[in-house]
């Protein structure tokens, strides 16, 4: 079978045959529950949470590693290994555009890239297990939250969610922990 390159194509591709879940009801049990909860302290204490991403098929998590991998240099298209059932060329003839291609993958699906992430996204990540998730919290001034044992904490707002260590502590009293170098990503393990 003839390979495709990189491209746009592949975000319409993944978009049909190997999507993602932005639903809470996909994750594993019983980190499904204690996402629940969490989310319903943040409501209950006037936060807005946006959802981007819960379970991940592999083959999208595969074009997620390796175009951003690419299209930030960080990579050669020859070090991406073959995946059965994604017949994509990374390889355009020349690095820069190779690069411009797996960029547009990265643009396409709007992936998190520096100065919002300094990390590719996983190849094999707790997203294909259900048991990450991705998420935008906001609210504005002072966030008061109820801790998992009942206690309430204080929240102020800030731009960089990687760095609100009140925040990652709430998360964690529930069982759902942040990853500080991915903005929206928090897991049961914090990887």
């Amino acid at each position: 079978m003839a390979k495709t390159k990189s491209g746009k194509y592949w975000v319409d591709w993944a978009n049909e045959h190997a999507q993602t879940s932005a639903s809470v009801v996909d994750l594993a049990p019983p980190f499904k529950g204690r996402v629940e909860a969490f989310i319903e302290a943040l409501e209950a204490a006037g936060a807005t949470v946006h959802i981007e991403a819960t379970r991940r098929d592999p083959r999208r998590a595969y074009l997620f590693h390796w175009s951003w991998r690419i299209g930030l240099g960080k990579a050669k298209p020859s070090e991406a290994k073959p995946m059965a059932g994604v017949e994509i060329e990374w390889d355009h003839g020349s690095d820069a555009a190779s690069r411009e291609g797996a960029m547009e993958i990265v643009r396409g699906f709007n992936l998190a890239i520096p100065p919002r992430s300094n990390v590719p996204p996983a190849l094999h990540s707790h997203h294909l297990a259900g048991t990450a998730i991705d998420m935008d919290i906001a609210w504005n001034g002072i966030l008061r939250v109820k801790l998992k044992n009942g206690r309430e904490q204080t929240v102020p707002w800030m731009s960089d969610p990687n760095k609100n260590i009140k925040l990652h502590k709430v998360g964690a009293s529930y069982g759902v922990r942040k990853l500080a170098t991915d903005a929206p990503h928090w897991s049961s393990t914090g990887h």
